[in-house]
C-alpha cells in the first residue's frame, strides 16, 4: 500500500477554488485599545497583510481592520496612540465565495486582504493577497509574459512610485503610509534600479521614527521614551532594500507571481536590456494577467524559461584523458607548493567563507579547529557543490521573518530555519590526496586527477600539512617546463564544455562537476555569448537555483572590490529560476587550436576557461585548467602505469 506522502506526489494538487481553501489565521490579536507601537512589534515578528481588530480579546466580533501601513503612523509624540484611532472598515467575504470574486474585489479596492465569515456571519479567519497569489500559482495565466501586463514608468494612475536614492523620506512618506502606492523603485543616476522601498523596510528599520516633544520620564529617572533629540534628515538610500529582484519584459508572469507569494513583496521592477527601469509589475498586474489576460494594446512577447539539460558522460572521455606523453618537467612538490593558505575556523558559516574567498582571492582555504590545527580544506568547487547538493542554503531576514529555502513560508507565520546555515565543518574535505615534498609535479597531477580534487596536500614525515599544490601551481609549472603542445590536443570538445544560453544554472553545475571542468562557455547556436566559471559561482549567491529551486536569493548590487577571479560586479537577482544567461560574464580572451598551450597559460589563469575557436569564429572546444593537469598526469601514467594506456586504447576502439 502506498504511503500518504507517495500518493500526494503521484496525484496532482488541485487548484484552490474557494475562499475556505486559502483561509488564514493571524498569529496575534489586537483590539481598539492596542497601541500602534505594539502593532509594529507584532508585524515585525508575524508579518501579515491584514490585521482584524476585535472588540475585545475574548470576542470574535470584528470592529474593523488595520493594514501594515497603519504601523507607520506612529510618532514619538503619539507613542500611546491606539489602533482604534486609525481603524478601517473591513472588506468582508464569505468562505464559500470563489477566489476569483475576492480577487476582483481586492483589486478594485487595492487592499491586501479581507475578513472571512461563515454562512452565519461569524468570523472564521482572513484571506490575504499573498495567500491568493499562492492559489493562482496552480493555474495557467491568461497573459504569459510580464510585457503583457506591467505598469510602465510613464503611466499616470500608477500604484508604483519612482524616487532617487538621495530624496528625503518625508517627501514620499505620506503616500507610502497611506497605502497609495505599493512601494517605491529607487533609481540611480543611470536610471537603473538601486533598490526598493516598501512599508516593510520602514517597519523593520524604524529609522523613520523621529523624536519630538518633551522626553517622557520613566520611573522618575528622566529617561526618554522614544527619542528626545532631533535626528538627521532621513534619506531614501538609508532605508531602501538593496539587491532587489527584477524582471524583464520576457519574464514569465507565473515566475513573478511565485516571487511575490514567496516573499510577500508586491512590487517587482522591470528593466530593459541595458538594465534601465522601464516600469514595474505589481500584484494587481499579476492578478490581471491570471483573470483577464494581456492589457489592451500590448504586443505578444515570447517568454524565456530555464531549460534543464541532461548530462551524460561519454566513454571516450577516458581515452582523451589517457593519451601517452613522455615529457618530464623535472619539478617537484617543494618547487611549486603554496605555504601561505588563508584559514577559516571549522565553525565559520558559509557566508563567512564566501567573504574570505572574496577578500583573499584564494581558490582554497584551510580549515582549523580551536587549537589552530588543520582539520580539512575547502575549495571553491567544494563550496559550490555543497550548496548545490547538500545544503538548505543561506537564510536571510526579509519582511521581518527568516526566509528559508522551501516553497513558501505562510503569511503570519514566523518561519523557522529548518537547518542552520552550513559551516566550514560541513563543507570541508577531511580526506584528501597527499604527497611528500619530493613528489614530482607529474605524479601530483595524477593524484589530483585520480582523487577528483583541485589540490594535493603536501605533508612532512609526521604526515602534517606543510603546503598545498593546486591546479594553478601545476599550470605555472607547465608554462615553465612543459612540452610544446597545441591547444587543440588538450582542449575539451565544445559539446562537453559548453551550455546553451537558456540552460538552467543547476544543469550547468551538474555538467561542470560531471566532467571535472573549471567552467563552461555559454553559446547561442554557434555564437559565443559568455562564460560561467566555478570561481564566479563561488562569489554569487545563487544557491537555491543551483539545487533547482525557484526561490529568490537577494544579492548585494553595485560595484565591489576587484578580485582575482575577475568578478567585479554582481547582477541583481531575478524573479525566477536562474539561467546561464543570468550568471555568465563576458570573456576577454579566446584562442585557436594551433596555438602553443604554454603561451596561453596566463590567459587561462586569468579567465578560468579559454574558448577555442576555428577559422570561422565558431566554438570548437574549451581549454580548462584541468586539461593541462591531464597533460601532466599522462606523463606519470606513461612511465609508471603503462597498463592504463592499453585500457585506454581498448575504450577508444570500443567507442569507435
Amino acid at each position: 500500500m502506498l504511503k500518504r506522502e507517495e500518493v500526494e506526489r503521484l496525484v496532482e494538487k488541485p487548484a484552490p477554488q474557494f475562499v475556505r481553501d486559502v483561509l488564514e489565521h493571524p498569529s496575534f490579536r489586537v483590539t481598539p485599545n492596542t497601541t500602534l507601537e505594539t502593532l509594529v512589534s507584532y508585524l515585525r515578528k508575524f508579518p501579515v497583510d491584514v490585521v482584524p481588530v476585535f472588540k475585545s480579546v475574548f470576542s470574535d466580533e470584528i470592529a474593523g481592520v488595520v493594514y501594515p501601513h497603519t504601523g507607520l503612523l506612529i510618532k514619538s509624540k503619539k507613542l500611546d496612540a491606539k489602533i482604534g484611532d486609525f481603524i478601517n472598515s473591513p472588506i468582508i467575504v464569505k468562505e464559500s465565495w470563489k477566489i476569483d470574486n475576492v480577487l476582483e474585489i481586492l483589486a478594485s479596492e487595492a487592499k491586501w486582504g479581507a475578513v472571512v465569515i461563515d454562512e452565519e456571519g461569524k468570523y472564521v479567519g482572513v484571506v490575504t493577497l499573498r495567500g491568493l497569489l499562492s492559489a493562482l500559482l496552480l493555474r495557467e495565466p491568461k497573459a504569459k509574459s510580464v510585457a503583457a501586463v506591467y505598469t510602465p514608468v510613464e503611466e499616470k494612475k500608477s500604484r508604483v512610485g519612482y524616487v532617487k536614492a538621495i530624496e528625503r523620506l518625508s517627501k514620499i512618506f505620506r503616500k507610502l503610509a497611506g497605502g497609495e502606492v505599493e512601494g517605491y523603485v529607487v533609481l540611480n543616476r543611470e536610471r537603473g534600479v538601486a533598490g526598493l522601498l516598501t512599508v516593510w523596510d520602514l517597519i523593520k528599520s524604524r529609522r523613520w521614527f523621529k523624536g519630538g516633544g518633551e522626553p517622557r520620564p520613566i520611573f522618575g529617572r528622566g529617561a526618554a521614551r522614544g527619542e528626545g533629540k532631533a535626528v538627521g534628515v532621513a534619506r531614501v538610500w538609508r532605508l531602501m532594500f538593496r539587491g532587489v529582484a527584477v524582471a524583464a519584459p520576457d519574464t514569465p508572469v507565473d515566475e513573478v507571481a511565485r516571487y511575490m507569494a514567496t516573499t510577500g513583496l508586491y512590487l517587482v521592477p522591470v528593466v530593459d536590456k541595458e538594465g534601465k527601469a522601464i516600469g514595474a509589475v505589481t500584484a494587481w498586474d499579476v492578478i490581471y494577467a491570471y483573470l483577464y489576460g494581456p492589457k489592451e494594446g500590448r504586443e505578444y512577447v515570447e517568454v524565456k524559461r530555464a531549460v534543464e539539460t541532461p548530462v551524460a558522460k561519454p566513454q571516450v572521455e577516458e581515452a582523451i584523458r589517457l593519451r601517452p606523453s613522455r615529457h618530464v618537467t623535472g619539478l617537484r612538490a617543494r618547487d611549486v607548493m603554496l605555504t601561505d593558505i588563508p584559514a577559516v575556523n571549522m565553525r565559520d558559516t558559509l557566508s563567512r567563507i564566501r567573504k574570505v574567498f572574496l577578500r583573499t582571492g584564494s581558490n582554497i582555504l584551510a580549515v582549523v579547529d580551536d587549537e589552530g590545527r588543520v582539520v580539512g580544506f575547502i575549495t571553491r568547487r567544494d563550496y559550490v557543490t555543497y550548496i548545490a547538493e547538500k545544503s538548505l542554503g543561506y537564510w536571510k531576514k526579509q519582511r521581518g521573518k527568516w526566509l528559508i529555502l522551501r516553497e513558501q513560508a505562510m503569511p503570519g507565520e514566523q518561519a523557522k530555519v529548518l537547518v542552520e546555515e552550513g559551516t566550514a565543518a560541513d563543507v570541508m574535505k577531511s580526506e584528501y590526496p597527499t604527497a611528500s615534498p619530493d613528489t614530482t609535479a607529474e605524479e601530483i597531477a595524477y593524484k589530483m586527477l585520480a582523487a577528483g580534487t583541485d589540490y594535493v596536500v603536501i605533508v612532512d614525515e609526521k604526515n602534517a600539512p606543510i603546503g598545498v599544490v593546486t591546479k594553478d601551481e601545476l599550470l605555472k609549472a607547465f608554462k615553465e617546463r612543459g612540452r610544446s603542445v597545441k591547444v587543440g590536443e588538450l582542449m575539451t570538445p565544445a559539446d562537453i564544455a559548453s551550455a546553451e544560453l537558456f540552460s538552467s544554472l543547476s544543469s550547468v553545475v551538474r555538467k561542470i562537476n560531471a566532467y571535472e571542468l573549471d567552467g563552461v562557455v555559454v553559446k547561442e547556436g554557434g555564437d559565443i555569448r559568455g562564460i560561467v566559471t566555478v570561481d564566479d559561482l563561488s562569489l554569487r549567491p545563487v544557491e537555491e537555483s543551483l539545487r533547482g529551486e525557484r526561490l529568490v536569493f537577494f544579492t548585494k548590487s553595485g560595484v565591489l572590490r576587484k578580485v582575482r577571479a575577475g568578478l567585479s560586479r554582481l547582477r541583481y537577482s531575478k524573479a525566477g529560476a536562474l539561467m546561464a544567461l543570468d550568471v555568465m560574464r563576458p570573456f576577454d580572451h579566446a584562442t585557436n587550436p594551433d596555438a602553443d598551450a604554454r603561451e596561453v597559460v596566463d590567459r587561462l589563469l586569468e579567465q578560468g576557461v579559454l574558448p577555442v575557436v576555428g577559422d570561422n569564429g565558431r566554438l570548437i572546444g574549451v581549454l580548462n585548467k584541468m586539461d593541462v593537469v591531464k597533460e601532466l598526469a599522462r606523463v606519470y601514467i606513461t612511465y609508471a602505469m603503462p597498463e592504463k594506456l592499453k585500457e585506454a586504447e581498448r575504450v577508444e576502439v570500443k567507442s569507435k
